[in-house]
């Protein structure tokens, strides 16, 4: 009888260890899932379509100066990429692109949370110099809610201030 017990004891913990390393196994998967998810968000800063395709169709959106909310992410899109063309349309040959620094990055199950400093920066082309334009650096403190929708990660609320 007593073997009994420490065999089926024996077995609890071989089950609780197992349990234990499948779930640090999953959050592992999970915060690269989350860390690949910012990376292509940062990466897709100057395409707009693309970047949408990250974010779930009711993304909040919060910025300021002015101040700003949005509840409609597809609505938020099409107004951010229409100052995108206008840009484009002043400098076609100018390069815009995001750099982040400082981030952190905490996962809670199905929920992730981001913050990071974010600076977005425009170089205009030799034209746009001409034409009196110049360098400009645009820095954010941005915090980035995630979650997983039907197993993938998306972009549920983001909060843009400036630093």
């Amino acid at each position: 009888m007593i073997k009994k017990l420490k065999n089926r004891n024996v077995y609890k913990l071989i089950a609780v260890i197992g349990l234990f390393v499948i779930s640090s196994i999953s959050h592992a998967d999970d915060m690269d899932d989350v860390k690949a998810l910012l990376d292509a968000y940062i990466e897709t800063e100057s395409d707009l379509s693309a970047q949408a395709q990250l974010m779930s169709a009711d993304r909040i959106f919060i910025v300021g100066s002015p101040a700003m909310r949005m509840t409609d992410n597809a609505t938020n899109m099409m107004g951010q990429s229409h100052v995108d063309k206008r840009n484009q349309q002043l400098d076609s040959k100018g390069i815009y692109y995001a750099t982040r620094e400082d981030q952190i990055v905490r996962v809670y199950g199905d929920a992730a949370v981001a913050s990071f400093r974010r600076n977005l920066n425009w170089r205009p082309s030799a034209q746009g110099v001409r034409n009196g334009q110049s360098d400009s650096t645009n820095r954010q403190l941005v915090t980035v809610v995630m979650a997983k929708v039907d197993g993938d990660w998306k972009i549920v609320h983001t909060h843009i201030s400036p630093a």
